[in-house]
């Protein structure tokens, strides 16, 4: 197995009327390993796209725009014979299977990267359907393999296209935030899969905003800022707070402001299930005033989907009880959903109207996706009011469509807020936000915490917790834990089994 180099020269992107990444000059030697940096909208994913070949580069007025492919040796290669041999891992790429409804088991999804095909069109050889066994193996999918790609858990398709991308024995790999949504088990699977693809000469590049999403094997770095590259050099001398190193936040006691209030929920011998398979099971939980919680464990256990069930996405059992404040049995969902904010991945990906930035955090408030009737006056202001809490500096008139994947992220935090909850349900709410934004949702938390805005926050990373979280569910195989937050540090090794 050869990597393939990638030489750009003058090489640039105009989407619509928006010039959106370049002209620039970037060589990628074969074999290598680059991470690119910068912040949510620098253009990072579209040039992940032009160095793969999904985007041709925008033509200049001298028309010397170039990329080309080569080999170890220095010698041009035909983008035909090349793009099969392009590997791409990211949350669109993921998207896709939802939007499309490519519902195929895991092993034919993993199957269709021997040919780099979306659809298994080909029946493999023998060889091949070893290969595939393997990596279910490797990627312990073994026991996922007749389940269906939609029924899985954000972080386990996450597992699925990372095993389908290394079926295909590509020659350049590009990760555009590849670690999103995976537990310590598969990021540590991942990080060894990214050794063996060094020790082959194959070529990798990632885009990442954590550090500990950055292997040791990646020594180069590129920093892209407004679409320009401004840093371009070893890792260990790159512009450090595009990978600020995050300490875990430490609990503070937080006063109760109306301790007369009843709960927020109470959950009694819960079950839940999706697609006929059981997720949750016996569950009892009960989310007083004033309390803000954590929920954490591994990928496939069911954080999302409680959250979901909570929010009312989900329907529980019909066995257990479930009592939610200010809703009576009786009452349309939607009174209950008025008075709370979710945000998830799920919920980004399934969002599909093609609104502007201020529309879609109006659709929030109608609890809508979509508008029947154009926004008012009033509910445009109040839209622009929730994007500046969440520091999103984006254009609120452009549309949701084309924003990066971290910026969608910040309407969408918006959309939650513009309802002004009185609690707010947030799945994985720091995905895909770069250093400096994730320092600063992480305090506009806090301050809604501090404010009597309850959380609860569904993470891997637990440098995503605010000090205020006091308390902890913890779900496992067979159960689940509740904890005081100071038993915070016991949790790592726990979410591995």
């Amino acid at each position: 197995m050869t990597g393939i180099g990638i030489v750009c020269h003058r090489a640039g992107l105009v989407l619509g009327d928006r010039q959106v990444l370049g002209p620039l000059d970037l060589v990628v030697s074969p074999g290598s390993r680059l991470v690119l940096l910068g912040p949510n909208g620098a253009g990072k994913t579209q040039l992940l796209k032009l160095l793969g070949g999904e985007r041709w580069p925008t033509p200049t007025e001298l028309g010397d725009e170039r990329r080309d492919y080569i080999d170890p040796a220095g010698e041009l290669l035909d983008p035909p014979e090349v793009l099969p041999r392009v590997a791409f891992i990211g949350g669109e790429r993921q998207d896709k299977y939802h939007r499309y409804d490519w519902n195929f088991t895991v092993q034919r999804v993993v199957a269709t990267g021997v040919h780099n095909l979306v659809r298994p069109l080909y029946r493999l050889k023998p060889a091949e359907r070893l290969r595939v066994r393997g990596l279910l193996r490797r990627f312990a999918l073994t026991r996922l393999a007749r389940r269906q790609f939609l029924t899985l858990s954000y972080g386990e398709r996450r597992r699925v296209l990372i095993a389908r991308a290394l079926a295909g024995r590509p020659g350049l790999v590009l990760l555009d935030e590849a670690h999103n949504g995976l537990d310590t088990a598969t990021r540590r699977l991942f990080n060894q899969e990214l050794v063996r693809l060094e020790r082959r000469g194959v070529t990798v590049v990632l885009a990442a905003h954590r550090l500990d999403d950055v292997p040791p094997i990646f020594t180069r770095a590129v920093v892209l800022e407004a679409g320009q590259i401004t840093y371009d050099g070893p890792v260990v001398e790159a512009p450090q707070h595009w990978l600020a190193l995050e300490e875990q936040a430490v609990a503070t006691p937080v006063p109760i402001h109306d301790s007369a209030l009843e709960p927020l929920f109470a959950l009694e011998q819960v079950y839940l299930y999706r697609d006929y398979r059981p997720v949750i099971e016996r569950l009892s939980w009960t989310v007083q005033a004033g309390e803000h919680w954590a929920i954490v464990g591994a990928n496939g256990l069911g954080k999302s989907s409680l959250l979901q069930a909570v929010y009312g996405l989900l329907p529980f059992a019909a066995r257990g009880r479930v009592s939610r404040r200010g809703y009576a049995p009786g009452m349309h969902i939607e009174q209950w959903r008025s008075r709370v904010g979710f945000v998830s991945p799920e919920l980004q990906t399934e969002y599909l109207d093609d609104l502007s930035v201020e529309e879609f955090v109006v659709s929030g408030e109608r609890l809508s996706f979509g508008l029947l009737h154009p926004a008012t006056k009033a509910e445009r202001q109040r839209a622009r009011d929730a994007l500046t809490m969440v520091g999103f500096a984006g254009d609120a008139t452009a549309s949701v469509r084309i924003l990066s994947y971290g910026q969608r992220r910040l309407a969408l935090f918006a959309r939650a807020l513009v309802l002004q909850p009185e609690a707010l349900l947030l799945d994985e709410p720091l995905t895909g936000l770069d250093a400096p934004y994730r320092f600063a949702v992480r305090a506009l938390l806090s301050t809604l915490a501090q404010s009597g805005v309850q959380l609860l926050i569904a993470a891997h990373h637990l440098t995503d917790l605010v000090p205020e979280i006091g308390h902890i569910l913890q779900l496992r195989k067979g159960g689940c834990r509740v904890r005081l937050r100071p038993a915070v540090a016991g949790i790592k090794s726990t979410e591995r089994t």
